[in-house]
């Protein structure tokens, strides 16, 4: 089941993108998919907040009151493995679209050509993700977390405190050794920035002065023999991603 978001303050909009998606998938019999149209920006965010899961958002960049760019980076940071496409008159803004990794950008009187070739692309991607999972058994607690919401794994003492997002930032203390921790996850989606922590990579955002900047805000110190390591591993990683 693919869920579609398309956030546009004019309703013609909404209506033709949600006649160009049913028209894709009428022809496609074995996907199934779910639309969610908004003309409000307070409820799209609402439903975001509440954990509504979306594969794709369709977004406008500019709206009254906001711009696409803002929703963007909202969507980035609530919802990390979202394809962002923007569906816009507004050309000017293609460069800009890139800061929050939209996998494209469509001109409006370019949609009945273009959206299903990028939905295309993006079914058959998206086919083929798996969710992932951590799983922790502490004492009398046993529990899976996404991988794709836990933040860092740092090492203390014994111990590794899990730092994940679940509506809010939660930590969970676990008895094992880093190294343990770290062949448990998706090798390719977390590293190491020095030997007491594993990142995920989806969620640096920035490196600055030998630190990574997170999706939630805090910074975490990049030892020097792992810097020029984390820079290509990150490069690699949203260079692979289209």
């Amino acid at each position: 089941m693919v869920r579609i978001a398309a956030l546009d303050d004019e309703t013609c909009w909404i209506e033709t993108l949600r006649e160009i998606t049913q028209e894709f998938f009428e022809q496609r019999e074995d996907d199934k998919y779910e639309f969610f149209g908004y003309t409000s920006t307070e409820k799209f965010l609402f439903d975001m907040e509440e954990r509504r899961e979306y594969d794709i958002v369709l977004l406008d960049m500019e709206m009254n009151g906001t711009d696409g760019l803002k929703i963007g980076r909202k969507v980035r940071l609530g919802h990390p493995e979202a394809t962002i496409i923007y569906v816009t008159n507004y050309v000017d803004y293609a460069v800009q679209a890139y800061e929050v990794n939209a996998f494209r950008y469509i001109p409006k009187c370019m949609l009945k050509e273009k959206l299903p070739e990028a939905y295309t692309l993006l079914v058959e991607k998206l086919k083929t993700r798996e969710k992932k999972f951590f799983s922790i058994h502490n004492n009398d607690k046993m529990m899976k977390i996404p991988e794709d919401s836990i933040y860092y794994v740092q090492k203390e003492k014994k111990y590794v405190n899990v730092v994940y997002v679940d509506k809010e930032e939660r930590k969970e203390k676990v008895r094992m050794t880093l190294a343990e921790a770290y062949d448990r996850l998706t090798k390719q989606d977390f590293l190491y920035i020095d030997r007491s922590c594993i990142v995920n990579i989806m969620h640096i955002m920035a490196l600055e002065n030998r630190k990574g900047k997170l999706r939630n805000g805090i910074y975490l110190d990049i030892s020097q023999p792992q810097y020029a390591n984390v820079r290509r591993q990150i490069s690699d990683y949203w260079s692979n991603r289209g």
